[in-house]
């Protein structure tokens, strides 16, 4: 008896965006607003003119318990040629990352919606260069759909605008944005192109009260069961940080 693990990568989003400890079940989390006041010029020797003060913007977290067992029989664990407690142990690690996944694409699916179409990357151009302040780390998470959209296109010499990774661990680019892909289904439909446009730091907050924790029982039925638990919330920060963005085809955007 060998299991081994699918194929199939997995991208964590909680990486990607805003991440403290909370240290209790709620709370508020200040986040600063950008600055846009100027400061003064003033002559030698004169009294220090008052700045402006900065802005806040309270965002209120409470967190969420996920958690569950997973069976395994003694018989199992005894016959198999490798460490089953441990590939069981990576799953549930998985489940856990597809959970605040699940989370964090919830939040980014309700920011102000777009629309770009055709071969064209204008669309696009005008999200990163206009639409978006150019204070914000710009990033792109696609769907696998929107990716093979972003992969389709050229510019006027019929080169390719989408640069694959150069070195392992560096990111695809598009425009010098770094792109990150995650399955159809967790923007949408299977076949449904979705990305979000912006600053997922910026825009999403993500509270950690307790990481996975997993622990081995023994069961009464000859085997063990492993308890699973994590604890967060997430929450969109700054909601000018982003648009989930849908290519529309041959539909003009708005």
């Amino acid at each position: 008896y060998n299991p081994e693990n699918e194929v199939k990568s997995v991208t964590d989003l909680s990486q990607l965006v805003t991440q403290f400890q909370a240290t209790t079940a709620s709370g508020k989390y200040p986040v600063l607003k950008r600055a846009t006041e100027r400061m003064n010029s003033v002559e030698e020797l004169q009294k220090n003119p008052e700045l402006a003060k900065p802005e806040f913007e309270e965002v209120d977290w409470k967190v969420t318990t996920y958690r569950g067992a997973i069976p395994l029989s003694q018989e199992s664990i005894d016959d198999s040629a490798i460490d089953l407690t441990s590939l069981v142990a990576n799953n549930a690690n998985e489940q856990k990352i597809n959970t605040t996944n699940f989370a964090i694409a919830t939040v980014l699916k309700a920011f102000t919606a777009k629309t770009v179409s055709g071969e064209s990357v204008d669309d696009i151009k005008h999200i990163l260069n206009v639409d978006l302040d150019p204070a914000y780390n710009k990033v792109i998470v696609a769907s696998q759909s929107f990716y093979q959209y972003l992969d389709t296109l050229k510019d006027k010499n019929g080169q390719y605008l989408l640069h694959e990774a150069i070195a392992e661990g560096s990111p695809r680019t598009l425009l010098g944005v770094p792109v990150t892909v995650v399955e159809d289904e967790l923007f949408g439909a299977a076949g449904e192109a979705h990305a979000f446009v912006g600053d997922l730091a910026r825009a999403v907050l993500y509270a950690n009260r307790k990481d996975i924790q997993v622990r081995w029982v023994d069961n009464d039925i000859y085997g063990q069961y492993l308890q699973a638990v994590t604890r967060f919330d997430v929450k969109a920060a700054d909601k000018k940080a982003g648009y989930f963005v849908t290519y529309g085809g041959a539909t003009p955007s708005k």
